[in-house]
């Protein structure tokens, strides 16, 4: 019997081994905690396109432990799996994790938005902040969240849109605060104080 998540499991196997060598690097130069490996083990699960379509899609297995209801992936239509260089080489670890996915799925227009404000944002977390809650709002079947509006926000005005987002997921929020210490540990002394 064909499994379609069985195709999915080299690129897993091709992501995590590109996300453990950013997060060696990152750690090496002291970007980032050895605590970090452990929000970087990768899995797949189900989530619905806008569609109806319903594909597996791979994300952060950390984010499954805050979710409030977890599919598996199983009967999910099968897609491309091919792996989308140009995004992990420009945005390393999770962001371009995210990207990649984007292109695999064919959301072309989240893809698009999420770069443009990857490349605007350089405040320390807001990336890596955004990364997780549009994982998080994608596995739980929310594709309306106006991610586009974002792009014409400037940073600070992003930071005060994700901060209301994250307020109402507490457990969400909570994991993203740690995650973004640590995988940003290297980069607080040198933020400007507000």
């Amino acid at each position: 019997m064909y499994e379609p998540c069985n195709e999915l499991l080299p690129l897993v196997e091709v992501y995590q081994r590109w996300l453990n060598d950013q997060t060696r690097l990152a750690v090496r130069y002291g970007f980032s905690a050895r605590k970090t490996h452990g929000w970087h083990t990768l899995t797949t699960t189900g989530i619905m396109l806008a569609d109806g379509q319903r594909v597996s899609m791979v994300v952060p297995a950390c984010l499954l432990s805050v979710l409030p209801a977890v599919e598996q992936a199983g009967d999910e239509n099968v897609v491309s799996v091919l792996v989308d260089m140009n995004s992990l080489r420009t945005y390393p670890q999770l962001p371009g994790l995210l990207l990649s996915e984007c292109v695999r799925l064919r959301l072309d227009g989240l893809f698009s938005c999420l770069e443009q404000l990857f490349s605007r944002l350089t405040a320390p977390g807001l990336r890596e902040s955004l990364t997780l809650l549009c994982w998080y709002e994608l596995i739980n079947g929310r594709q309306d969240c106006n991610w586009q509006d974002l792009v014409a926000l400037n940073e600070q005005e992003v930071a005060a849109w994700l901060g209301c987002h994250l307020a109402r997921y507490p457990l969400l929020h909570r994991m993203v605060d740690e995650y973004v210490f640590f995988a940003c540990a290297g980069f607080w002394s040198e933020t400007p104080p507000c």
